[in-house]
This record gives structure tokens, C-alpha cells and sequence, in this order.
């Protein structure tokens, strides 16, 4: 991963389910652990702070490690996407 820490853009989560969702509610378009939480003003991943599965999930999603995509563009305008 990259050197950049994760802003919570998004666009990781909205582009494409992770394999955790995947395999936790099968294919689907959005992920529904994906949240915009308005006092952080940033999108949060509810598989990472879930108590039982959330040690796993951050393990697997590789928390801390960096950004998968340090020059996406939605990193300079972290907004609420949800109804785009």
C-alpha cells in the first residue's frame, strides 16, 4: 500500500466490495457496512469496529497500512457520495 493514510474518501468501498463484505452478505452493488459519518465528515468502514469480526476484518483490509489508491482525485474532496 501507499504511504498516504486513508482519508475516508470512499472510493475503495464504493467501487468495489471488499472480499469481508463479500463474503459476509454475498455480491452486492454497496457495501452496507459503509457509512458517512457527518461529525468525522468522512466515510467509515462498520466491518472494522463490528466487536466480534473487527479485529479480523482490520487484518484482512490491511488497516493503518496506507491508502490502495493515493492518487485518486476523490482524496482532495472527501464528501458524502451516497446519493451520486
Amino acid at each position: 500500500m501507499s504511504g498516504k493514510p486513508c482519508v475516508g474518501c470512499g472510493w475503495c468501498c464504493i467501487s468495489d466490495q471488499c472480499e469481508v463484505s463479500h463474503r459476509k452478505y454475498g455480491y452486492m452493488k454497496r457495501c452496507p457496512d459503509l457509512f458517512w459519518d457527518d461529525s468525522m465528515n468522512r466515510y467509515v468502514c462498520l466491518l472494522m469496529s463490528d466487536p466480534n469480526e473487527g479485529e479480523d476484518a482490520k487484518r484482512q483490509l490491511f488497516e493503518g497500512l496506507g491508502c490502495c489508491a493515493p492518487l485518486m482525485t476523490w482524496r482532495d474532496n472527501v464528501r458524502n457520495r451516497d446519493n451520486d
